[in-house]
């Protein structure tokens, strides 16, 4: 789902979907959407499910590294 079909959700990285009442994920340096294996959007009901994901999914270079 292309970022402009999604124009519901708010946030950035970890989005809050207010039709679904789910968290979504999504890569903001590529802008593609965490799936699952289905091909279905992958939802979260926690926030902290869902940063985690997030953080797996978009890897920042952390301060220091190389």
């Amino acid at each position: 789902m292309p970022h402009d079909q999604a124009p519901r959700l708010h946030g950035y990285g970890v989005r809050f979907d207010t039709d679904a009442q789910r968290y979504r994920v999504r890569n903001e340096q590529t802008g593609e959407w965490l799936r699952q294996a289905t091909g279905e959007l992958a939802s979260f009901v926690f926030f902290g499910d869902a940063y985690s994901a997030w953080r797996a999914f978009e890897v920042h270079k952390r301060p220091g590294g190389r």
